[in-house]
């Protein structure tokens, strides 16, 4: 029983595809070798670092952090117990939460600063993409701000889907993820171990077309395409495919709504896009995904960019 657990397991890993920010990286790479001469010296010690972002596959996001603001709350007429003809109430000061999308790269745990123009910049990173599942793109972002209470999240096209680190695995509960994984209740993903020999494994579940729950500022999310919608077996290739699914998001809207304790609310809507997006390096030799399209001589990754809307 436990040979055929196990059979079924590895058959299950085998099957998985390719993440799709594994061979945007490696291209990424392979471009920057190419770069003009006068800047070879400068990045040879960058290109470890690009290899080692290869593996990894991590995603970018840029976003302005949240904090709180105050507004009046509406105004009561008359001497503040409702009878009309008094003095006027004072105007009641209310918390209204204000808010942020902050990066998580899964693999490396870095964070990207906010774009100067508020926008949003993805690059596919570490996911998981099968025909049964659907494909989690490892676009991951968490909600950052103050006095937020709830969350509610929508989007038009597409979905959402909850990313949750299961760190510190026991072997009781590596067998159990195994098992799920190999009965098809549970998306595939890799058990790893590290260093310190701690083992640990991402835990991908599909939320669907939106969400509302208690906010937790843990809380990772990412965008996520039904299995009935994504590019599988189009013989173009696993590279081409993941474009085509960061491409079924292009015109798409995401709409973020927080809601204070005492019931205030704020919301914020993004208008997604697709296509090959300009990569810059940082102070610390970093690169940093711009939400911005890509020139013929820039570097560049493929992925999804996002613009406030007013």
């Amino acid at each position: 029983m436990k040979a055929n657990s196990q059979n079924n397991y590895r058959k299950l890993m085998e099957s998985i595809y390719t993440p799709a920010g594994l061979n945007d990286r490696v291209l990424f790479a392979a471009r920057q070798e190419t770069a003009e001469p006068r800047r070879r010296r400068a990045e040879t010690r960058r290109r470890p670092w690009l290899l080692r972002t290869a593996v990894c596959a991590a995603c970018a996001l840029a976003l302005v952090l949240g904090g709180i603001s105050l507004k009046p709350a509406p105004a009561a007429s008359g001497d503040g117990t409702g009878a009309p003809g008094g003095p006027a109430a004072e105007p009641v000061m209310r918390l209204v939460p204000t808010f942020g999308l902050t990066a998580y790269a899964a693999m490396t745990e870095t964070s990207y600063g906010p774009a100067e123009n508020g926008g949003i910049a993805f690059a596919a990173g570490e996911g998981c993409v099968t025909p049964e599942f659907g494909d989690f793109t490892g676009c991951l972002f968490r909600i950052t701000g103050e006095n937020i209470a709830q969350v509610r999240m929508s989007i038009d096209r597409g979905g959402l889907y909850r990313y949750q680190l299961r760190d510190n695995l026991t072997d009781e509960e590596m067998a159990a993820y195994r098992q799920a994984m190999a009965e098809g209740t549970l998306a595939p993903a890799a058990i790893s171990q590290r260093d310190d020999g701690t083992w640990y494994m991402p835990e991908m579940t599909a939320l669907g077309e939106g969400l509302q729950e208690d906010y937790d500022p843990e809380s990772l999310y990412g965008f996520w395409v039904p299995p009935e919608d994504m590019a599988v077996n189009t013989g173009l290739g696993i590279t081409t495919e993941c474009q085509m699914d960061a491409d079924y998001f292009d015109g798409g809207t995401l709409t973020v709504t927080v809601t204070s304790s005492d019931g205030t609310e704020n919301t914020q809507t993004y208008r997604l896009h697709s296509g090959q997006l300009k990569v810059e390096y940082a102070g610390d030799n970093s690169i940093v995904v711009l939400p911005e399209p890509a020139g013929p001589d820039d570097l560049f990754v493929y992925g999804i960019y996002a613009v406030p809307q007013d």
